[in-house]
């Protein structure tokens, strides 16, 4: 956008009607806190600064905003819209440019949509422009009352409309683009003369009129865009509609969703296009996924690092862990934080790995943990298999070589080191370190005792 912009987000209520302890902007609208959705659209449309007004919770809804540059105003009563916006516009003081001003409970809102809001108000040369829409039911939301030309009157918010003006379906979606001169004036003259005793930054309409600028709104037909959340009801319903528009974002960039109305999707993933996902997997958090991966049904990836050509089967969890090119994970693996898979790595049925990295080409095919260990590549272990890295009071490491093969129900008793090429026989229980190239073997001897088990019955049948 062009010119100078700052926009103001109003997120200081604790929201009564979600019934919970979590402010209601810190709540997460596919995996991401709401607030960070009107953080978003202030970024994108190029804002010089950023105010976010908050109260209820104001240490967590910070650290929510860690690492954007929003500044923050504490409102520490909450009186209405326009004293929130009154107290930015003192952090604002001397600013001179269009203020945009949003909800911090409205996460569908685009980019798209207040960037055609501040044209519109730009188009018209207005002190201030209103975002409407028209909906079925507008119960909730502030009318639109226009005059007989159909320009603007006034806003009446719905607890103070009357029976004619509550059948009026046009409302006020919250958002507005001001001129600065004009908002810092009309938020002093604004009086809490109303039913809720509130100062509404929807007066500002009718005091532009009397002072005779230009007001004028801009009626959008992205209805969803302008839903609030003030219930768990309506949190549930924007976090379908965000997942619905998140899914068709990947597949109109050439990710296949296997019917995409069972696959959840968070806002910070990333996927290349190519990839397949299956029905009733979950996608969570800071999560990439290259190119021509395959996600196979009900696995949950969170926070990590898939690379290209992966194939993930059925029935994973996958947690802060980095997969190499062409690995294969599963069916019912567990990635616990940590992981590490080089390329080409094989990872099998019922294998549970956390910290611990595995290098190119190795396997674990079957019923094996490996937890705080570093294994090599081209390694083999075999089923049954336990790194034994927790004493009681502290993790130690297993260290595994390149080219090593591990023998069926092996125990590695941590600390303890395998050198590059060793193989440790099926049933051993290794607790010292085993030298480059050799053989470990750890287990009692084998005694057959002919016909022990005959012996035994007759024994049986006689104390009987």
């Amino acid at each position: 956008m062009s010119g100078h912009i700052a926009t103001i987000i109003l997120a200081a209520g604790l929201g009564k009607r979600m019934k919970s302890g979590l402010a209601k902007v810190l709540h997460p609208v596919a995996g991401m806190p709401m607030i960070l959705y009107p953080v978003r659209i202030a970024e994108d449309i190029s804002s010089e600064r950023i105010v976010m007004v908050i109260g209820h919770q104001a240490d967590r809804v910070q650290k929510a905003l860690s690492g954007r540059n929003v500044e923050i105003v504490h409102q520490a009563e909450q009186r209405g819209t326009a004293d929130a916006v009154r107290l930015a516009m003192e952090s604002l003081k001397g600013y001179r440019g269009r203020v945009v001003v949003l909800c911090g409970d409205v996460p569908l809102m685009t980019s798209k949509t207040v960037s055609e809001l501040i044209s519109a108000h730009q188009k018209c040369s207005a002190s201030v422009t209103v975002l409407t829409t028209e909906v079925e039911d507008p119960t909730g939301y502030g009318r639109i009352v226009r005059q007989a030309d159909g320009s603007i009157l006034k806003i009446v918010e719905d607890k103070d409309a009357s029976d004619d003006i509550k059948g009026i379906r046009e409302v006020n979606t919250g958002t507005y683009v001001f001129n600065s001169p004009f908002l810092s004036e009309a938020i002093r003259e604004i009086r809490a003369e109303n039913v809720q005793k509130e100062f509404y930054l929807t007066d500002s309409i009718e005091i532009g009129l009397k002072k005779g600028v230009k007001v004028s709104t801009y009626k959008t037909r992205e209805r969803e865009e302008v839903i609030g959340v003030n219930s768990r009801g309506e949190l549930a319903m924007v976090d379908g509609m965000m997942r619905r528009r998140i899914n068709n974002h990947h597949m109109v960039n050439g990710v296949s969703l296997i019917n995409p109305g069972s696959i959840y999707i968070d806002a910070g993933v990333t996927i290349a296009r190519d990839v397949t996902i299956y029905p009733g997997t979950t996608i969570q958090g800071d999560t990439t996924i290259g190119k021509s991966s395959v996600i196979y049904p009900n696995s949950r990836i969170a926070d990590s690092q898939i690379g290209e050509d992966v194939t993930v089967k059925d029935a994973c969890v996958i947690e802060e862990s980095r997969i190499g090119n062409g690995s294969q994970v599963g069916p019912f693996a567990h990635l616990r934080p940590g992981t590490i898979l080089g390329k080409n790595v094989r990872v099998g049925n019922y294998v549970e790995i956390k910290k611990a990295v595995m290098g190119e080409g190795s396997k674990a095919n079957h019923l094996t943990y490996l937890g705080d260990a570093e294994v090599g590549s081209g390694v083999n272990i075999g089923a049954g298999t336990i790194t034994c890295n927790y004493d009681g009071w502290k993790k130690h490491k297993t260290i595994i070589g390149d080219g090593v093969f591990v023998g069926s129900d092996t125990q590695l008793v941590a600390p303890v080191k395998i050198g590059d090429g060793a193989i440790i026989a099926a049933g051993s229980t290794v607790t010292k370190d085993v030298p480059p190239g050799a053989l470990a073997i750890s287990r009692v001897e084998q005694r057959n005792m002919e016909g022990w088990a005959e012996k035994r019955k007759k024994r049986k049948a006689e104390e009987e």
